[in-house]
This record gives structure tokens, C-alpha cells and sequence, in this order.
């Protein structure tokens, strides 16, 4: 069928190798004929493996192949291999109901775990009825890949299907040398120490250091690049040839102690053998954790496939297969070509533009005159640093980051500067010429790599420039953004929150989320929408002259100004590609990604723009609309009228008028609200004169247009379709992405985001278990790895309770995957409780919004735009015109809010809260704006039920219904006119003319009103001079311990949680009986530290943290749970006797011996006489004689119970025999080291 070429076919697919040079091998063929795979080779390695599947038309027969298919053995270890699947699906995934299917769904979520879409728009096959049923997915990895993918139609005749081809690049790119990097940890190398000391104070006492500068002409910058220089070389030198070294010294040490253990006397010499074995292995690991960037190694933990993946994925990111040439098209693969095309783009991209002046000065007079620096505030930006504050900077380093070209990270400079202060002052006088412009010369070159991004990986478009800039140029840079966020805050506007010290990411995303709920039920027609601009390499477009004027315009000394133009556009750059250096290209324009200081600098070269964008009259801005309030809310905010504007003490209240919004901006991520389509082109205006003025130009194909209100708006649908823009509404598949948040409108639109995000952390997961960690291991790695991603969503973003319990679901399966498992809530304790510190997902979704409460209970800050648009909020949805009920009363306000999910969220969160009460401390007109019914109590002489209306207090009937403020004075008086019955009715519902009141009102707020003249009198003559209010909340506080209490504004999230862990009030009081606590709440905490400080490996901590917790798997306790599956309860291993915890660890007779012989050789029968005794031990921490145990023994019953459970486990799943005496070999073989320190003691 096909003549000189490989092809496996069966009754229903096929797979064919048409290219020459390549073969295929390991084909298989599913029984059923319908899945076929096969390994693609060429003559050195292995390319790929394929699947190509035909899955039955039949539904019920499709279902039942999902199933098999998933469980194929080729599948096993998805994360050391290349596997593309493909085929016809006969399943329209893109149909978010079919894709829900719960035959379907585990299929869905396997394939979105393991694989990408290639196709992700899909393919229109079967064109009359709209699906797609065939598909083509591959790795992750393989994203840089896949190339040229395209749909070709096909015709009708031969078939209703299109034709899908794809291009695979075969990683046989060469990989270069890469760059020289100085390994941080060769700074714990106590030889390297030595060496480089003997270096460093051998430069410092030589003539070229010691010399003058007027008497040798030698500058501090170049005694500065000398003193790097002799670095470099001294680590190249100790480091030359280090890997076949570490390679041939292991080796040779193990074969010195294979040849050693036979001989008892040598039993010192053979320890130092292996520490020495296992701290060259240990190198090694932590070497792989610096390439992976892995952040925290567990004790014990080696190197392991985990590392390897990560390594090879980064690699993957960064490496370019092959590249287009501009112009032609032309694929380029060799290194050179692909060398020359990128210096060519990046030299045009950074080659500037001419600019307008007239256009600068027309964003320059939109910039108010205060914005601008203080001649003090100035000053400061250029003082010299001091020793101590060099010193802090380099404290504050980051660790393990890659240098620049000089190779040499932040570790070393700490290093020097703290031990050698000469070389302090060398980098203190290094800093301080900087400030005038003066720089060493190595500050003037730059490495520049690339990541991919999305796209297309042939296009340099698609690739993500980033500077890596030497670590001493970036301790200067760092020094300067230091000191500008200082300043900025009152020179940026509050709508930029990027980069801006005290503002937050989240604050754009609540608010456009808000704002699209509210106008999606009050306003659906009106044209409102947010064009999400794309600008094209922002930061690599920015002009040096117009970023010079613009500093000068805020008032940035004339130094400063020249000094950072000098560093940020006299710079060389050497492009790193697959390991190879370009040759250095000039960057005259541009700020470079990867410096600290360059997103403050953007946001100084933004800051016109959006400035004349908020001064334009052209541009209305959008707001909310009180349409969508209830009745009730109507009736509350006629009353809440009443409650006058006071000046002071009024954070509490909602803006008089409506707060618009014209613009939100993320750095260069900007969002702008328009009104109608005539605003279009005036946006369009004030695009290109800010292009004419800094060179920035937006990319329309990239730019999106939301509509607001989830309406398909004709107008705006035709200005995109014009315009080539991409429109969003309530209709289109998934949500826009917004600074990572999901702006969406409908619950199928935020279903489809969140079904992402839970493939990215089940992907994680999977990657994870590579590292075998331990119960502590992999509680800290979930916290930092896998939860940490959900943060910055959950600060935003209500998400179901369901998708949460999903989530954790994929967590806890990943931390505990054994059965019986340990509960949830155990988890989420402290460790020192016995938990493994584990954030609970659902309690943090809430206690993230406790941000926006603290806002409220605080002064408020001018750079705070957010908070005015959540009162004003809570006023549409309530009528009242301040927040102080909604912190009062959150379980009445919420039902008035549900219409609004953020508000909702935040009423719940202050259910869960300890009440706010009512202080007279507060200013009295905050009063005035509280319900009657919830101020005030039925009197107890009242009778029930109320049958009179008139004794009844309507929902709507506010303080400020019957009293104010009398003038002068903290009192409330009645002096409105009672001229409705409603409010005769009220009044003598409180303050009746005969008898006694109905309903009564706090004392203390009772103490501030005068319903009658002459309670008024009264109270103005008893009344001495009042003490000013004081708008504090300081009453308001959370128990967080025994003995200790925050206030709600400055407590953490960590103890906000813990607060409402179920166990706190229990782990509050002390135990005793007839109390029950569980068997980890019975250990003191200090025990549990004992425990957690354990040096041992890995596997010797889960099951020893399980029996603590009581939870492994006997046989009593599984027969108790599935008699059919388990129908017996007795030992498995001895058949004598039901197998419960005891019995599994001691009890048995065959691991009574086993303790026997432990007792025996580590000389421990006075501390374990019986086997009840080491029961103890291993259940309390403590001796018989109820003390705690040493560290020492701990660490040796640890070691030994991890050989029982090994042993154990091999007995009752694999089949082994249990042999006492090669069990306890495996003990002292396994734990040598840990033996040999105990009884060397």
C-alpha cells in the first residue's frame, strides 16, 4: 500500500511514516482495533510516540472506550514521555454540555491534564452540524514544537472530514556552551572559602587597590572590575573540571567502601566514607534544585525525575527550534541564521523613533501642578548610601537568580561585604558614583534570553525578551527603586496599580467585575464596554528622550535623569539563544525587562497618557446604576437622604455622586471604559498622540472589546469587525483574562476558566509526586506550589463552593494519597498541633476580602480608589448611604445583596466574624443611618405577638427617620416633624406619651437621644464638655490564643483561619476528662516540634505522622469498612490474632523479634524493657517514666518503624517472606549513619 515506508493500519486507522530517514517501531494494535500507536525514530533517538484512535459513533460503546482507553498501559508515566494523540473523537468537545457528561468528563479532564488542544478553536468538521470531532493533542512540552498547524478542506466527495496537519521541529537544534555562572553554593565550600579569601586579601593588600586614585589614575570602578575579575578566575580555576571529578571521586569512593565492609575495625573509616558518599550525592541534588529553580529540598530528598522534568521543561522554553525570517518566510534552522535574524529584529526594535514635541507637551498639560517632587524628597534620591543601608540591599537580595555576563550572583557580593570591609566600601563608593552617571564598564553589557510565551514559536513576536543584568548594576537599580516608591505614590494616579507599593493587582479586578454585574441587570442596553489595549513590547518602544522629559517634568534631579539615561540606553546586549552569544547589539531605546527599576520608569512614561485620558471631557466613564434596587433599598435610601455630610469621621460613607470610571491600569496593561462608539475614535486620538510623543504603539489584532453588560451591542460589534478587533459578550466561548482574573458573564463562561485552572494544578500535582516527598514535604510544597496559585484569585474572584471542594480534592489526594485517609481539617492545623500547616482553601477564599473590611476600619488613603466604589456599591444594592450597617448587621444586609456576588461574599465573611457592637464613643451622626429594628430590643414587658402595626418597626425606618443631630453637641434630638403616620406610629413605638416603650434602645445610645424638649434639656444640662469621637474600631478584635487577641484592621490571614479552625476552642483549654480530643491533639506542641526536627529521610516520617494520628491501615479497621472486600480482620502475616495498630507495629510476633534485636544492639533495655514500652514511645514521645525522649532515641524508633513498614508491606502486597534477621540487616544497613552517631555518643 505504501511502498518503502513504515505504516501500521488496522480495520479502522492507520499511522504512516512517509519521511525518509525515519521509521517507525513498537507499533501496537488495541483488540478492538480501534487505537494503534507506534514510537517514531530516526537513526539516534527517539522523536515521538503517537496514538491515532476512532472511537465509536454509538454513544454507549464510545463511553465504554473512554474507560480502556485511559487505562492502556502506554500510558503509565505521562511525564517521561512524548505522546501525541490524535484521531477522530466522535465527541464535540467544544460543547461545554457534552464535555460535562459524566461518562465524558473523566476523559475531558485526563486530556486537558496531560496534553494541549493543537486545534483550540477546533476544526468545523462536519460542517452542517457546527462540531468537531477530530483532534490532535501533544505534551505540554511540546508547545515550541508544534508549528505551521492548519485545517485543510477536503473534498465532499472523499469525505465530511477536513484534513489536520501539523509540523513537529525535531529537537536535534545544537545547544551552545551557554554562559559562565559562579554556583552560590561553591560560597559553603569550605576549600573555596579558603581559596577565595586567600584571593580577595591578597588583591586588597596589593598597590593597585592600596594606591591613591590621584597618584595612579586608578578609579574605583576599575579597581571594582578588577576585584570581579580575580573572582571569576579564582572560581574557574577550583571549579575546572569539577563534574568528571565529582563522577570519578564518587566512584572511587564506593569501591574503597565495598572493599571495607567485611572488616569490623574498619567501621570509623567506613562511616567517613559515606558521609562523604552522601554529601557528594547531596552536591548533586543541589545542583539540579539550583537549574530547576527549586526553592526548598526536603532533608534526605536526592535527585530525582522531578528535577529532570523540570530542567528539560525550562529547557524546552527557552530554546528556538527554528525561526521565519521577516520579509520572506523563510525557515531558518541554522544557529547562525537564527543569531542573525534575532539581532536583526531587536536592533530595529530598539533603534528610536523620532518624536513629536507638540505631542509631549499636550500630555504634559494634563498633568497637574502638585504632581511633582518636593525639593527635599529630591535631594534624597541622590544622597549617598550609607555602609549600612549597602548592607541591608544586599540582605534583601534575592537567592539563587541568574546573573549577568559577568557571572556572578548577589551570594558572592553578600559574602565579600561581610567579611571583608574594604570591599564594602569599594561597592559603597561604586554606588555612589553611580548616582552621577559614572558606572564600571561591565554595567554597560547585558544578557538578554528568551521565553516563549504563546503563539506561534517561529515568530520573535512571540517570545518574551529578558534581561539578565549583573547583579551588582541591579543592587544600584534596586537601590533607586527603593527610593522612587517613595515618592511615586503621590505622583502616579491611584488608577495604576503596577508595581505601586500599598496598592493592589486585585482592586482592578473587583471593580470589573462589579461594575459587569451591575450592569448586566440594570443597563443591559446601554453601549458600555472595556477596551483591554494590547500595546506592542511596551517596555521595549519607550523613547530616551521622552522618558528624560518626562522625569524632568515630575521634578527628577538633573543628575539622576542623566544617570539613568546613561545606564538604560548605553547598554550593549548580547543575545543568549540555545546557549549561544550573539554578537552585542546597541539598545538606544527601550526599558529592560528583568530590572527592578524598570517598571517604576514605565510607569513615570505612562503616567501622561493616562493623565490626559482622565482630563479628557470627550471621555465620560462608566458608573453604576441604582436601577437594580429593591424596593426596600428604595424606601432605605429615601430615609438615608436625611443623614447630613459631615466632614470629619465620614469614612464610613458612601460618594455623594456616583464615582465614574474612565481607565484601570496594570502597568502597561490597560483597560479603558467608553460609553457609546463615538468615544471610539476620540480613544483612537489619544492613542496616536501618545505614539507621536514615546514611540508606544497598540496592537488593535490583540486588543479586546468586553461589552459590559454581556449584550451583543450592533454598534460596537461593527466597530470591531472594522477594526479587526475581538469582541466578548455573554455569548462568547470562556472569559476575557484580565490580569489573570476572568472577566465573564455567564456561570458557564467562569466554568470554563476555573476547568483550566484545575488542570494547571492537577498537572503540577502530577509533576510533584515525582518528588516522593514526605508528609511535611509535601504540606509545604502544596502551600507554596499548588495553593499559592489560587491567591490571586480567590482575593477576587466568588467562586462556587463546589469547584473549591474539587480543588481540594486534587490536593488532598496528592498530600495523602493513602487509604485510610486523615481528615481535612487535621490537615489544616499547625504543626505543632499534629497538622501538617495546610491553608484551608475554602476559610482563605474568605479571610483573602478581609482586606477591603480593614480598608473601611482605616483612615482613608488617597491612593485608595476602590473603597469609595464598594460603598457606593453596597448604596445601589441597600439604600444606605454608609457601610456602618453592613458591619453591624451583615446577616440582615445580606439578603439585600445577593444580587451582587462581591458583597454577598464580604456579608458572609462578617457573619463569620466576632460582632461589631455599637460604642458611644463613635461619632453620632454614624447612627443615623441604622435600622430601628436592629438597634433596638422588644421591652420585656411587651406582648407577643406585636398585633398593632403601629407597635411595629418597619424595615425601612432609619434613626435618621426621627432624630438629628443637634448642633454644637454629640446629642441626637427629635426635631423633625412627625406629619405621616408612619412616623407618629414610630415615634410612639419608641417613646410612647403613657406607659411603657414597646421597644427599648441601648442604654448607651439611649444616653445621646432626646425624643422629647425635656429629655433634650436634661441631657444639655447634665452633659459636661464632650470628648471628641474618635472614629476607632479598636473594640472590634478577634481571640486568637490562650492568652492573646488581635484587632480585626491588623489581623493576619493566619490567624483569622486559625480562629476558625473547629479544634480552636479545644486547643484553647486544657485537656482533661471526660473531654475528648483526638490522639494528635493529645501531644503538646513542644513534642510535636520534637517530631517535625527529626532527621530522617522521607519515607520514615508518613507513616510514623499516620500512627500518631491513628490512622493506618490495620486489618481490624478495614474489615470494619468493607467486610467483602477485606473479610477478615486477622494479621496477614502471623494468621493468630485481629491486626490492629499495636499488633501491626509490635504486637506480631514476627516484629517482636524485630524490636528485640533493636533493643538489643543500640543498648536501650533500660528505656524499653517491654514491648508495651516502646509502644509508649512511639504513640507519646515519652519514656515509661512519662518524660520526654531524646532527640536521639526518637530519631532511632522513626528509623526502625520505617523498616518495619517497608518490610511489612512487602510481606502482605508483594508476597515476600518476612525474615527477621534480613530485616533488621536492612535496618542497619539503611540507617548506618544515624546507628553509628548513636553509639558513637
Amino acid at each position: 500500500m505504501f511502498p518503502r515506508s513504515f505504516f501500521v493500519v488496522s480495520k479502522h486507522c492507520a499511522i504512516v511514516c512517509l519521511k525518509q530517514g525515519l521509521e517507525l517501531a513498537d507499533a501496537t494494535i488495541s483488540r478492538d482495533e480501534r487505537c494503534i500507536t507506534a514510537t517514531i525514530k530516526d537513526a539516534n533517538h527517539t522523536i515521538c510516540q503517537i496514538a491515532n484512535v476512532y472511537m465509536p459513533v454509538h454513544r454507549a460503546h464510545r463511553y465504554a472506550f473512554l474507560e480502556e482507553l485511559m487505562s492502556m498501559p502506554f500510558w503509565s508515566d505521562m511525564l517521561d514521555s512524548q505522546w501525541i494523540l490524535l484521531g477522530d473523537f466522535n465527541i464535540h468537545l467544544h460543547d461545554a454540555v457534552e464535555a460535562r457528561l459524566p461518562r465524558v468528563q473523566p476523559f475531558v479532564e485526563w486530556l486537558n491534564t496531560h496534553f494541549f488542544n493543537c486545534f483550540p478553536k477546533g476544526t468545523m468538521t462536519l460542517p452542517k452540524a457546527g462540531t468537531t470531532i477530530d483532534y490532535v493533542f501533544a505534551p505540554p512540552p511540546m508547545a515550541t514544537r508544534i508549528i505551521n498547524t492548519q485545517t485543510h478542506h477536503i473534498p465532499p466527495e472523499w469525505t465530511d472530514h477536513s484534513l489536520l496537519t501539523i509540523d513537529l521541529v525535531t529537537s536535534g537544534v545544537q545547544l551552545g556552551p551557554g554562559s559562565w555562572r559562579l554556583n552560590p553554593y561553591l560560597l559553603e565550600n569550605r576549600e573555596f572559602q579558603a581559596l577565595l579569601d586567600k584571593t580577595v586579601d591578597m588583591f586588597l593588600a596589593s598597590d593597585y587597590y592600596t594606591t591613591d586614585v590621584a597618584d595612579m589614575g586608578v578609579s574605583a570602578q576599575e579597581k571594582w572590575e578588577s576585584l570581579k575579575s580575580i573572582i571569576k578566575y579564582c572560581a574557574k580555576q577550583f571549579t575546572k573540571g569539577q563534574k568528571a571529578r565529582f563522577k570519578a571521586r564518587v566512584s572511587h569512593l564506593q569501591r574503597e567502601r565495598e572493599q571495607l565492609l567485611g572488616t569490623p575495625e574498619e567501621s570509623a573509616r567506613i562511616k567517613r566514607l559515606e558521609q562523604l558518599i552522601e554529601q557528594r550525592i547531596q552536591d548533586d541534588t543541589r545542583q539540579a534544585m539550583l537549574r530547576s529553580a527549586t526553592r526548598w529540598l526536603e532533608m534526605g530528598e536526592q535527585n530525582n525525575k522531578y528535577f529532570f522534568n523540570v530542567i528539560k521543561d525550562r529547557e524546552a522554553q527557552q530554546t528556538i527550534q527554528s525561526l521565519k525570517k521577516a520579509g520572506t518566510g523563510e525557515k531558518l534552522t541554522d544557529m547562525g541564521d537564527i543569531l542573525q535574524e534575532a539581532r536583526t529584529f531587536y536592533q530595529d526594535l530598539y533603534t528610536p523613533e523620532d518624536i513629536d514635541l507638540a505631542a509631549v507637551n499636550s500630555l504634559f498639560d494634563n498633568i497637574p501642578a502638585d504632581a511633582k517632587l518636593q525639593e527635599a524628597e529630591a535631594d534624597r534620591l541622590i544622597e549617598p548610601p550609607s555602609t549600612d543601608s549597602v548592607l541591608l540591599l544586599l540582605d534583601h537580595a534575592p537567592k539563587n537568580k541568574s546573573p549577568g555576563l559577568d557571572g556572578l550572583p548577589f551570594e558572592v557580593y553578600r559574602y565579600l561585604a561581610a567579611k571583608f570591609p574594604a570591599v564594602l566600601l569599594l561597592l559603597q563608593q561604586v554606588l555612589t558614583d553611580a548616582l552621577r552617571g559614572v558606572f564600571p564598564d561591565s554595567w554597560k553589557e547585558t544578557r538578554m534570553v528568551l521565553l516563549f510565551k504563546k503563539g506561534d514559536p517561529e515568530l520573535l513576536k512571540n517570545w518574551r525578551p529578558l534581561s539578565m543584568i549583573n547583579s551588582d548594576a541591579k543592587l544600584f537599580t534596586k537601590m533607586l527603586a527603593n527610593r522612587f516608591k517613595r515618592v511615586l505614590s503621590r505622583l502616579i494616579t491611584p488608577y495604576q496599580t503596577g508595581f505601586m507599593p500599598h496598592r493592589l493587582i486585585s482592586d482592578n479586578a473587583w471593580l470589573n467585575q462589579t461594575l459587569m454585574t451591575n450592569l448586566r441587570d440594570a443597563a443591559p442596553q446601554d453601549p458600555n464596554v472595556a477596551v483591554l489595549l494590547d500595546q506592542e513590547k511596551a517596555y521595549d518602544r519607550v523613547n530616551p528622550t521622552y522618558l528624560a522629559m518626562v522625569l524632568r517634568q515630575f521634578g527628577f534631579p538633573a543628575s539622576l535623569v542623566s544617570s539613568v539615561s546613561s545606564l538604560f540606553f548605553g547598554t550593549r546586549i548580547s543575545l543568549s539563544i540555545n546557549g549561544w552569544l550573539g554578537a552585542p547589539i546597541d539598545q538606544q531605546r527601550g526599558l529592560r525587562q528583568g530590572d527592578p527599576l524598570s517598571p517604576l520608569l514605565f510607569n513615570l512614561a505612562f503616567e501622561p497618557f493616562l493623565r490626559t485620558i482622565l482630563a479628557c471631557p470627550s471621555l465620560q466613564g462608566v458608573s453604576m446604576s441604582t436601577a437594580v434596587r429593591a424596593p426596600l433599598a428604595g424606601r432605605i435610601s429615601r430615609a438615608s437622604s436625611l443623614v447630613p455630610v459631615q466632614g470629619d469621621h465620614d469614612l464610613l460613607r458612601a460618594p455623594a455622586t456616583p464615582p465614574r470610571v474612565k481607565l484601570l491600569s496594570y502597568a502597561d496593561d490597560l483597560e479603558v471604559f467608553l460609553t457609546s462608539t463615538a468615544e471610539w475614535p476620540v480613544l483612537l486620538s489619544l492613542l496616536s498622540l501618545y505614539g507621536k510623543a514615546s514611540n508606544a504603539k497598540v496592537n488593535l489584532e490583540k486588543t479586546v472589546l468586553l461589552s459590559l453588560s454581556g449584550e451583543a451591542h450592533a454598534d460596537w460589534k461593527r466597530v470591531t469587525e472594522t477594526s479587526n478587533i475581538e469582541w466578548y459578550d455573554s455569548s462568547s466561548v470562556g472569559s476575557v483574562r484580565y490580569l489573570g482574573y476572568p472577566l465573564y458573564h455567564t456561570e458557564e463562561q467562569l466554568q470554563h476558566f476555573l476547568n483550566s485552572v484545575t488542570v494547571k494544578i492537577q498537572r503540577h500535582c502530577n509533576l510533584l509526586t515525582k518528588r516522593q516527598l514526605s508528609i511535611r514535604g509535601k504540606g509545604l510544597v502544596a502551600n507554596s506550589l499548588l495553593l499559592s496559585r489560587l491567591w490571586h484569585l480567590l482575593r477576587v474572584v466568588v467562586v462556587p463552593d463546589k469547584w473549591l471542594e474539587e480543588i481540594q480534592r486534587v490536593v488532598r489526594q496528592y498530600i495523602v494519597s493513602f487509604w485510610p485517609t486523615v481528615a481535612w481539617d487535621s490537615l489544616c492545623l499547625p504543626r505543632k498541633h499534629g497538622g501538617i500547616g495546610l491553608v484551608d482553601i475554602k476559610k482563605q477564599h474568605l479571610a483573602l476580602h478581609l482586606i477591603y473590611v480593614k480598608r473601611l476600619l482605616r483612615p482613608r488613603s488617597p491612593a485608595d480608589f476602590l473603597t469609595p466604589w464598594l460603598m457606593y456599591t453596597f448604596h445601589v444594592y441597600s439604600g444606605h448611604a454608609t457601610v456602618l450597617p453592613l458591619l453591624l448587621y451583615p446577616r440582615t444586609c445580606w439578603p439585600r445583596v445577593r444580587k451582587c456576588p462581591h458583597l454577598e461574599h464580604l456579608a458572609r465573611l462578617l457573619t463569620r466574624l466576632p460582632p461589631l457592637t455599637l460604642t458611644p464613643e463613635w461619632p453620632s451622626w454614624w447612627l443615623l443611618d441604622l435600622p430601628w429594628l436592629q438597634v433596638c430590643s422588644l421591652s420585656p414587658t411587651a406582648t407577643l405577638p406585636l398585633t398593632r402595626n403601629s407597635d411595629k418597626l418597619p424595615p425601612h425606618a432609619l434613626i435618621a427617620s426621627l432624630l438629628s443631630v443637634l448642633p454644637d453637641s454629640h446629642i441626637l434630638v427629635c426635631v423633625r416633624p412627625r406629619d405621616t403616620a408612619a412616623l407618629q406610629h414610630l415615634f410612639n413605638a419608641l417613646c410612647p406619651i403613657e406607659g411603657p416603650p414597646v421597644w427599648v434602645v441601648p442604654a448607651p445610645l439611649r444616653s445621646v437621644m432626646a425624643f422629647t424638649a425635656p429629655e433634650r434639656t436634661a441631657l444639655l444640662e447634665s452633659s459636661t464638655t464632650p470628648s471628641p469621637p474618635t472614629a476607632s474600631f479598636s473594640h472590634w478584635f478577634i481571640t486568637t490564643g490562650p492568652r492573646s487577641k488581635a484587632t480585626v484592621d491588623k489581623i493576619t490571614l493566619g490567624a483569622l483561619r486559625r480562629s476558625w479552625h473547629p479544634s480552636f476552642d479545644m486547643l484553647r483549654r486544657p485537656a482533661h476528662p471526660p473531654g475528648y480530643r483526638p490522639p494528635h491533639l493529645l501531644l503538646p506542641p513542644h513534642l510535636w516540634r520534637d517530631f517535625w526536627s527529626l532527621c530522617l529521610p522521607p519515607k520514615a516520617f508518613t507513616p510514623w505522622w499516620r500512627l500518631l494520628h491513628g490512622h493506618l491501615s490495620v486489618q481490624v479497621r478495614l474489615h470494619s469498612m468493607n467486610r467483602v472486600k477485606y473479610p477478615s480482620p486477622l494479621c496477614k502475616m502471623c494468621h493468630e490474632a485481629t491486626e490492629d495498630e499495636y499488633h501491626m507495629v509490635i504486637g506480631c510476633s514476627m516484629k517482636s523479634l524485630f524490636w528485640y534485636e533493636f533493643v538489643s544492639h543500640l543498648g536501650l533495655a533500660d528505656l524499653f524493657p517491654t514491648d508495651e514500652a516502646i509502644w509508649i514511645g512511639l504513640t507519646t514521645l515519652h519514656g515509661q517514666d512519662n518524660n520526654p525522649l531524646d532527640i536521639s532515641i526518637l530519631e532511632l524508633l522513626g528509623a526502625a518503624f520505617s523498616s518495619i513498614w517497608q518490610h511489612h508491606w512487602g510481606c502482605t502486597i508483594d508476597g515476600k517472606s518476612w525474615i527477621t534477621r534480613a530485616v533488621f540487616s536492612s535496618f542497619l544497613e539503611d540507617h548506618s549513619k544515624l546507628i553509628s552517631s548513636f553509639l558513637d555518643m
